[in-house]
Order: structure tokens, then sequence, then C-alpha cells
């Protein structure tokens, strides 16, 4: 039996006590929300343009095949 993968919502935009309607998250698979944290943590301070092309490469290439997980149970 194929195990069920684990759906967490990542923040693109944290809420403020000012502004707490400016929240902003998506849901994304586990294993892609540690790569996501990540990334934000190592390129904090500056990022090349050949690791943007590698992902714009890299969404070029997986956008097919990519699932939408805001639809995920509502199917049903």
């Amino acid at each position: 039996m194929k195990k069920k993968r684990v759906i967490q919502r990542h923040h693109l935009v944290y809420p403020s006590p000012d502004r707490p309607e400016q929240e902003w998250t998506m849901p994304i698979f586990k294993g892609e929300h540690e790569i996501s944290t990540k990334m934000q943590l190592y390129t904090r301070r500056s990022v090349s343009k050949g690791f943007l092309k590698w992902l714009l490469f890299f969404v070029l290439r997986n956008e097919d095949r990519a699932i939408d997980l805001d639809n995920i149970g509502k199917e049903e």
C-alpha cells in the first residue's frame, strides 16, 4: 500500500499586527516545504542569476506534471 504524502502550508508572506490580512500561504508537500524553507534561509542576503535561471528551467520542465493541492479533498 502506497504511503499518503503529507501536505503542509508554507508561508509566502507572514501577517503583521498592523496588517493581519496580508498573510499568504500555499499548500505544498512536506519535502518541498523543507526545501523552500532552506532556500529562504540560504538566499536571504543574495541570489545568483544562474540559480534563478536554474529555477526557471526547473519550473518549465515540471509545470505540466505539477499537482494542484488546493483541489485535493474537494473532488469527493
